[in-house]
């Protein structure tokens, strides 16, 4: 067993309170939320997909999970486009649109597109990415392409409200990936959301890949993840270093650093091939645990759910990391 912030991390779950319904409270909906890391089905991942004429096999193995969320959130780092080039090489990403398919399959509600390779086909292919997701129902966080905030790929999300068990849950995503975060901007864009909702989910795209702790490049993610949570966010989830990092509670509100690669081709490092996924259980608006999923990419990007010994080595991973944030001054 594994000392967490709030309670144990006993098999990935981390208790928030063990005497939650002991005491006659007003009714409060049980609802859940599964987050992942960075999904990128673009190169290797694209390829295989498309020569085995088959979009589930990158998401198969972890679906059932996802699909049994009431809310799934994912971070789709690629933009889904016509006559996507087959090549297991470049940093200009796509995916076939048919993928799509397959996040509706596994049950996705939200896809994050605030990311710093949403706009590798340009503008056209956001619109292309949004018209794909729209047709099973699946709703995007991050860059608009209509109204004030049109083209704006940083600090003016799309907003997503999804009304589940009567609570109203709000989902926002942010890039600061290199550029100087506008505090002001931000924070009122933050607030403007809460005000509407009961829950607010905040997604970014931020730090320093292959790094363990939050690094500022150049906002420091801590900083910004604090900031967040004093504008409104109940839940910050943190993506980009393509790597696990930990997570710290900041008022009582989870802010989840970096939840690693979930569909990704990056098969040359260890740690590039570790992702986890979490999932939230809330009573009303509090959250009452949050159960870590750790899994593996094989293949060139297969996710693969873990058991055992793997599952340990990497809740350990995760656990360490969180531990180290919090013997690391802010700024470090």
């Amino acid at each position: 067993m594994m000392r967490s912030l709030f309670g144990l991390l006993t098999a990935g779950t981390v208790g928030m309170s063990a005497v939650l319904g002991q005491f006659s409270e007003p009714y409060e909906p049980e609802w859940t939320l599964v987050a992942t890391g960075d999904v990128i089905p673009a190169r290797s991942v694209n390829y295989q997909m498309t020569t085995r004429k088959d979009f589930l096999w990158p998401i198969r193995d972890i679906a059932p999970l996802l699909a049994y969320a009431d809310l799934t959130l994912i971070n789709l780092e690629s933009p889904l486009v016509p006559k996507c080039p087959l090549t297991n090489t470049g940093m200009v990403f796509c995916g076939d649109q048919r993928f799509v398919e397959a996040l509706s399959f596994a049950g996705v509600d939200i896809a994050n597109l605030a990311n710093n390779h949403i706009l590798n086909h340009g503008w056209e292919g956001v619109r292309e990415t949004e018209y794909s997701l729209s047709k099973p129902g699946i709703e995007t966080t991050g860059p608009i392409t209509e109204g004030a905030c049109a083209y704006q790929a940083y600090f003016c999300s799309k907003k997503v409200i999804k009304t589940v068990k009567g609570m109203k849950i709000g989902f926002a995503g942010y890039t600061i990936v290199g550029k100087k975060v506008d505090e002001e901007v931000l924070t009122s864009d933050i607030a403007q959301l809460d005000s509407q909702v009961d829950v607010l989910i905040v997604s970014f795209h931020w730090g320093r890949e292959y790094s363990r702790l939050p690094v500022g490049e150049p906002d420091d993610p801590r900083v910004i993840g604090r900031l967040s949570v004093d504008s409104g966010a109940d839940v910050v989830i943190g993506n980009h270093p393509h790597w696990i990092q930990g997570m710290e509670y900041y008022r009582e509100k989870p802010i989840f650093y970096a939840l690693g690669n979930t569909i990704f081709d990056q098969e040359w490092s260890k740690e590039t091939k570790e992702g986890i996924i979490t999932e939230f259980r809330f009573r009303g608006t509090n959250i009452t645990d949050i159960t870590i999923h750790p899994l593996r990419i094989t293949g060139y990007g297969r996710a693969q759910l873990l058991n055992g010994k793997e599952k340990e080595e990497i809740l350990e991973v995760f656990q360490q990391a969180t531990s180290q944030l919090a013997t690391t001054p802010i700024g470090n």
